[in-house]
């Protein structure tokens, strides 16, 4: 979630409460999280999941096995492929979907020293009183009356690029290697 201090300053909640934690908490905080973390790779690494050990979720054992289950190359092709798609396109569909229901926007009204006024931004439909015709308009929670309003549309972060970059890696895994 993140907050609207100021135009150009947007701090998200988690950020602005590491930012009250003093060293040695931060320092606390990652060694507990970097246990959770072996905790969770320990069972994974006896199951053979990393492929050093023999078991059940071995690469040789687990691919012997979607073979068994009559998965093949096409399957996986398709499967990683639409994974590629999504992983590409959710940031698109999301803005328009919020787009049109009339979220993320804020006021576009300068005041004397050209500044926007940036409050949220509520789309209703209204008649114009010359054409007769529905219009948008927009009101904030100033209560400033507008025909625009700024949209603010989610781009994409580090975390959506890494995936998409995975998913690419195993279509062309799969697709050439396989």
């Amino acid at each position: 979630m993140i907050t609207n201090t100021n135009l150009g300053e947007q701090e998200s909640l988690l950020s602005r409460w590491w930012n009250t934690r003093t060293f040695i908490q931060k320092r606390l905080i990652r060694v507990c999280l970097s246990m959770m973390v072996m905790v969770l790779c320990l069972p994974l690494y006896y199951l053979g999941f990393f492929g050093t050990v023999e078991g059940p979720l071995n690469p040789s054992n687990l691919g012997d096995s979607l073979a068994n289950m009559g998965v093949t190359k096409t399957h996986s092709m398709l499967f990683f492929f639409s994974f590629l798609i999504i992983a590409g396109t959710w940031n698109l569909i999301f803005n328009l979907v919020t787009y049109f229901m009339g979220t993320r926007l804020t006021c576009n009204r300068a005041d004397e020293s050209g500044k926007p006024c940036g409050a949220r931004t509520e789309r209703r439909k209204v008649v114009h009183k010359k054409t007769g015709q529905s219009v948008s308009r927009y009101v904030c929670t100033e209560g400033h009356k507008r025909p625009d309003a700024h949209f603010h549309p989610v781009r994409k972060g580090m975390f959506s690029k890494t995936v998409f970059m995975i998913a690419l890696a195993f279509c062309v895994i799969v697709f050439f290697l396989s």
